[in-house]
């Protein structure tokens, strides 16, 4: 039985979103490895290899602060509510 040691293909994703590097507005590109991904912006030769547990550590730490900044809109929304009784 046979199997590919690397594989042919590429899983590609190109954001929509822009960062400004070397002073131009450049996309996004997330190349999926099983192992890491590789982020690269485009019309920039540099590469960085993340490796998927400190994405999913970063997303995870992301998410905790966005649900925090979210509980203290919520609460600064029904102060001023009651406020306004």
């Amino acid at each position: 039985m046979a199997y590919l040691i690397e594989r042919k293909s590429q899983t590609l994703f190109v954001t929509a979103t822009s960062i400004v590097a070397n002073g131009k507005p450049r996309e996004m590109i997330v190349e999926s490895r099983p192992e890491f991904a590789v982020v690269q912006l485009t019309g920039v030769h540099e590469k960085f290899p993340v490796p998927w547990e400190e994405v999913y550590a970063a997303a995870k730490k992301r998410h905790e602060a966005n649900l925090r900044i979210e509980g203290a809109v919520m609460q600064k929304r029904r102060r001023a509510n009651r406020s306004k009784r």
